[in-house]
């Protein structure tokens, strides 16, 4: 008999603690994690629409450009060492758009690293009033940004063990209890010889049994039940927890007769013999 597996109790177990650990986490560090990254805050510089600027850049690093539309990135970055312009490439499915402390959402239009260290010009070629943010991405507090990406992992998987749990619990309750030995009668059905409804084979069922259920419809019962153990009776006939007995036996006692010798009976006294008349013959 296949008995409940205890994986799906400690999967559940698992996916719980890990989604409280997560969900507490990322709540402990919100506010932390919204004052790290918001561009207004972090930004290596800001140009409003039609203004250029300059300010040093490092090839290690990488950086990101921000505006309140999701527009085009209108921006031109000129190394100023070699006058080569800096190519902006379209950001990455990890670099996601940022909140702000007011409310606003900073969107990411840009992504570049540049070629060589140093000063670069930088130009806002949008209209006037639309402002960019250039970010590091570098230049927060990992620690805070690696504790928040690691919470909502841990969300995710949490989430997704519970219900991998349930599934797998499910599972194991349709496979619990059925028959894992089955014969085949003559007409080519299998009979299941080992109970189906949950409960632990206790013994192997002998041939004759076998034969009466297959051509008898007898139904097997393999369960082993003790015998009754016998009463060791009294060992005195007058003690008084012997009251069915003790009756008979004093009934049979009183039938005893009490033969008395007849005393007039003549005795016969046998010759007596002793060695003397043996020897003389």
């Amino acid at each position: 008999m296949q008995k409940a597996s205890a994986w799906p109790k400690k999967l559940a177990i698992a996916g719980a603690i890990i989604l409280v650990i997560s969900i507490a986490a990322l709540v402990s560090f919100a506010d932390d994690l919204e004052a790290t990254t918001d561009p207004s805050l972090n930004s290596v510089i800001v140009l409003d629409g039609g203004e250029s600027g300059q300010v040093n850049l490092s090839k290690d690093s990488s950086y990101l450009i921000f505006r309140l539309t999701n527009t085009n990135h209108n921006c031109t970055i000129i190394e100023e060492a070699t006058q080569t312009e800096v190519t902006i490439g379209a950001p990455g499915w990890f670099e996601s758009d940022r909140p702000g402390e007011g409310g606003e959402l900073y969107y990411v239009v840009g992504s570049f690293i540049p070629d060589e260290s140093g000063l670069h010009t930088l130009e806002n070629t949008a209209e006037d009033g639309e402002s960019l943010w250039i970010v590091d991405i570098f230049d927060v507090e990992s620690d805070i940004v690696w504790i928040t990406y690691a919470s909502c992992c841990g969300i995710f998987c949490g989430s997704g063990l519970i219900p991998l749990a349930f599934i797998l619990w499910r599972n194991g309750r349709k496979n619990v209890g059925k028959a894992d030995l089955v014969m085949q009668t003559a007409d080519g059905m299998l009979v299941p010889i080992a109970p189906a409804d949950g409960g632990v084979q206790q013994r192997v069922p002998t041939t004759d049994e076998i034969w009466r259920s297959v051509h008898g419809g007898e139904v097997l019962t393999l369960s082993v039940s003790e015998p009754p153990e016998e009463e060791v009776p009294a060992p005195f006939a007058d003690r008084p927890d012997r009251t069915s007995e003790l009756s008979r036996v004093i009934d049979e006692v009183e039938s005893v007769e009490e033969v008395v010798p007849d005393s007039g009976t003549e005795r016969v006294d046998e010759p007596k013999k002793g060695w003397k008349s043996w020897d003389e013959g």
